[in-house]
């Protein structure tokens, strides 16, 4: 099969690299010239090698020729390439791009008020970094698209990738999406030593604030127990190269968030996490689900809280039961 990915960071091209170990034909689109020169002559990105039968272009439109298209890019940017492809004949899309807008949309809802046809989201623990090392991991492709979803399953598997399938599109693109809400919390705790009695509470009382927020949605709250919940969630949160993570540690530290935004983009990185927390809180207020620790974040990052003030404001909230 030909695939066609939108999106030259390090997830695009370790998706793109699973294909092309597969021997599949796999095409990169890159915005810059130079970049697309580098990549070709380099063959690396942030340690990502690139396999040789990869082929790139600055050429958005050459996706007409490909049986599917991945979406990964900064969801900042998600709506803008979509844009740019509407007014093209597009093939089946897979997205891999996580988060909420400023509409208050996920990605899957961009993508439907653009563009017509069949499309599938991948979510699940999946440090790209890893996956490109060969390391196990697993994933999560949804899509109301039974078909789609197993050729892309099909695609995709390997001896150290294995893909399952679901049908339930907005609960993997909230899990997605709201787990780097909570890495944000869980570099916070690691940075000022709180232990792992802490970081397990964290992400235990996460877990039940995305199962709110999905039940209110229409989810199907089984898929908060799995590779898109709670798998991702740990994953992101634990992991020492998930950019949420390292924002939330040097917030910790007692760095300003303009400080830690001017480090990202020193190393050409996106938190995603620092809008979701915006979006998602807007969402959850919007909709009337109680989601405190998401808030929390959201005051800390506005600077209303200092990070030990919010953390002693959830332990103080009033006693409640469990379930």
């Amino acid at each position: 099969m030909k695939f066609f990915t939108i999106g030259s960071g390090s997830w695009g091209l370790t998706l793109s690299k699973i294909l092309a170990e597969n021997g599949h034909d796999v095409r990169v689109f890159v915005r810059s010239p130079q970049k697309k020169e580098r990549l070709e002559k380099e063959r690396i990105e942030k340690n990502i090698p690139i396999p040789q039968s990869i082929t790139f272009t600055t050429r958005i439109e050459e996706l007409e020729d490909f049986d599917h298209v991945l979406i990964v890019v900064p969801s900042f940017a998600f709506e803008e390439t979509v844009m740019r492809i509407r007014n093209l004949k597009v093939p089946p899309v897979l997205i891999a791009t996580k988060g909420i807008d400023s509409k208050l949309r996920f990605m899957n809802q961009i993508l439907m008020e653009h563009v017509d046809t069949p499309y599938a989201v991948l979510s699940g623990p999946n440090i790209a970094i890893e996956i490109a090392q060969h390391k196990p991991a697993s994933t999560v492709i949804a899509s109301q698209d039974e078909s789609l979803a197993r050729t892309l399953q099909e695609a995709f598997f390997t001896d150290y990738f294995r893909p399952y399938v679901s049908r339930d599109v907005i609960g993997v693109e909230i899990g997605g999406a709201l787990k780097n809400v909570y890495a944000i919390a869980s570099g916070i705790i690691e940075a000022l030593e709180l232990g792992i009695n802490a970081r397990a509470s964290l992400i235990t009382r996460a877990l039940a604030e995305m199962m709110r927020l999905g039940e209110k949605m229409g989810a199907d709250s089984r898929t908060f127990a799995g590779l898109a919940g709670v798998g991702d969630l740990v994953a992101t949160s634990f992991s020492v190269n998930s950019r949420n993570h390292f924002v939330g540690y040097n917030l910790g530290l007692g760095k300003s968030l303009d400080e830690i935004m001017e480090e990202l983009r020193r190393r050409n990185m996106v938190a995603e996490g620092i809008n979701t927390t915006i979006y998602g809180s807007r969402l959850a207020e919007k909709l009337g689900v109680d989601m405190p620790i998401l808030f929390m974040v959201r005051a800390i990052l506005e600077g209303k809280l200092s990070v030990q003030e919010g953390i002693k404001r959830l332990i103080k909230r009033p006693l409640k039961r469990e379930f």
